[in-house]
């Protein structure tokens, strides 16, 4: 007995972490309560990976490790680096693609993750460079990044939502991510 109603009060503590959670029962996540920078990335939900998801696990891990400094002499060098970094994960995320649905699903997260820093970091330097009368060539350009998260991002759901509770953390972050680059680009 004691037991039984330890799991019962657990479930209803862990609620929203998909403690018995049905597909027709919705979490609201407000964006604007969460600051994507500070939010954690959560671990991986599924034993090993493909050798090229692990590579892709690093490289986008140590770009999003890597923020911009706020010195606009060394956005252009920081962006390109990051460039490259999704370049680079865009290219091992081809072969995933026909693997397991949750491994996408989560390799699509962490390349949004590293789409919101550089379009926060893009959204600041267009700021910083305006007030110093700069006319930067990267002008403009936040709203195309902030729909190229999003798209990341909706993978990144439709994904953990078809494969299971297994996923509940990556699927919130995802939903919140998305929301929070939706409401960026304009949309």
């Amino acid at each position: 007995m004691r037991v039984a109603s330890t799991i019962v009060l657990g479930c209803l503590l862990l609620g929203l972490l998909g403690c018995q959670r049905g597909k027709k029962q919705a979490v609201v996540i407000d964006p604007h309560t969460m600051q994507t920078r500070t939010t954690a990335v959560p671990r991986d939900p599924f034993g090993s990976a493909s050798p090229a998801y692990a590579k892709l696990v690093e490289v986008t891990d140590a770009a999003y490790a890597k923020p911009w400094s706020g010195a606009l002499e060394e956005f252009a060098p920081w962006l390109e680096e990051e460039t490259v970094a999704v370049e680079r994960a865009l290219a091992l995320l081809k072969p995933l693609r026909t693997g397991p649905i949750d491994v996408y699903a989560v390799a699509n997260g962490r390349i949004a993750i590293v789409y919101d820093n550089i379009a926060d970091a893009l959204t600041e330097a267009s700021r910083l460079a305006e007030a110093a009368g700069f006319d930067a060539d990267w002008r403009g350009q936040e709203g195309r990044l902030w729909e190229q998260s999003s798209a990341f991002w909706g993978r990144c759901v439709r994904g953990c939502s078809l494969e299971g509770a297994h996923l509940d953390a990556w699927e919130l972050r995802c939903r919140t991510g998305q929301a929070n680059s939706l409401a960026k680009s304009g949309r």
